[in-house]
């Protein structure tokens, strides 16, 4: 079943395409951190939509813990994690350098001054979890772009709509495709997002519901 809904572009955008991708947000606990990053899941990637990302994180002075999964919630990523009161991390996995103490994750989130965001190299680690049903959404090619040193997207030749939407489903690395119909190329994407690479595709867009 395709659902057809129309993104509002611009500084609500992202929160408006993103907000129904995540069923529920688990706190899990207080973890170290250092210079090498706990989670590193945003490698090479250095904008998503309209903010920059430097140093595998985005720093934010409104930042909150929505905010920052909302960020994670286009790649798809299962957990996020804020530090110091303003930087967000997306990842597949926490914890490789240790747990730290409850009470080292003190610091206040500089967007919500009720709720906590990590510490000085400590980090509040989430879980997201998808309710990934098995429809996509078909929009208007978003304006709002990736920029990445990596790879966010693959391509598959020779495909049907219904095969190349078939395959997305089949990934948890899909968020999006877009489909080239007079090609027949299927462009599977790692963000909610195109990478600025393919921005100017003729083709449908459709993102995971």
């Amino acid at each position: 079943m395709l659902k057809t809904i129309v993104c509002i572009v611009g500084l609500a955008s992202l929160v408006l395409c993103a907000a129904g991708r995540v069923s529920q947000v688990s706190y899990i606990g207080c973890y170290l951190d250092n210079e090498a990053r706990d989670l590193k899941g945003l490698t090479g990637v250095s904008k998503i939509g309209q903010f920059s990302i430097g140093s595998l994180m985005l720093s934010s002075a409104s930042m909150t813990h929505e905010l920052c999964s909302r960020v994670c919630s286009l790649g798809g990523f299962p957990y996020f994690g804020v530090q110091v009161g303003l930087q967000c991390f997306c990842g597949t996995s926490y914890g490789s350098l240790g747990a730290a103490n409850a009470s080292d994750c003190n610091s206040v989130c500089s967007g919500n001054g009720a709720s906590k965001c990590g510490g000085e190299w400590r980090i509040s680690v989430f879980a997201l979890t998808y309710p990934y049903k098995k429809y996509f959404e078909q929009t208007q090619m978003p304006n709002q772009t990736v920029e990445s040193t990596q790879s966010t997207y693959w391509t598959s030749a020779d495909k049907t709509k219904a095969e190349c939407l078939m395959m997305c489903e089949a990934s948890a690395d899909c968020q999006a495709v877009i489909f080239s119909g007079q090609q027949r190329l299927c462009h599977l994407l790692r963000f909610a997002y195109p990478p600025a690479s393919l921005s100017s595709t003729d083709g449908d867009y459709f993102v995971r519901g």
